[in-house]
């Protein structure tokens, strides 16, 4: 009797092991945003700090989001690793991945922020040495020349929409500068 339940318990702590350590946490992926929990702070000004967090979160990259600073009324993002995150070697990899990953997640939230937060004047992303920066009349030009027909602000969160236009026409020409 005594021998199974040693035997139960060491089956219970192996499986407890191993679901712990296949929990891993995943990064934000442009096809996997929430865009739900982005319509819920449509409308945020730069002054709410909560709520530009909660958007900088639920956007590509957001797990590995370090500090913002807000001041200027242009959100600096800066992303990295931080204690009881992603280690360093799995953020690189996420945004270094030489797919053109960076250039496409900042652009990406760069568009969103602009859409979600209407007092912003310009866009600041840094992860590690690499720093981009895009104004708000920049962005308004680029997504007003890319998108022919710009839905309401329904359809503009809907997947399918996002889906189609943000990625079949925003990354044509990535309208970023690299300082």
């Amino acid at each position: 009797m005594k021998y199974f339940k040693v035997l139960f318990c060491l089956i219970l702590l192996i499986l407890v092991g191993i679901t712990g350590c296949s929990s891993k946490e995943e990064v934000t992926s442009i096809n996997t945003v929430d865009v739900k929990d982005l319509k819920d702070h449509s409308g945020t000004y730069v002054g709410d700090n909560s709520n530009v967090v909660a958007i900088v979160r639920a956007l590509p990259g957001g797990e590995t989001f370090k500090e913002i600073n807000l001041h200027n009324k242009i959100p600096k993002i800066m992303y990295g690793t931080k204690e009881d995150s992603l280690s360093e070697d799995e953020i690189l990899k996420y945004w270094l991945d030489g797919k053109d990953t960076l250039e496409k997640n900042f652009l990406y939230n760069a568009i969103y922020l602009t859409i979600l937060i209407p007092n912003a004047e310009g866009y600041s992303f840094k992860i590690d040495d690499q720093k981009f920066s895009v104004s708000r009349e920049e962005m308004k030009q680029f997504i007003s020349k890319n998108i022919q027909t710009l839905p309401d602000s329904n359809e503009l969160f809907d997947k399918a929409v996002k889906s189609a236009a943000i990625r079949e026409q925003f990354f044509k020409n990535v309208p970023i500068v690299k300082e």
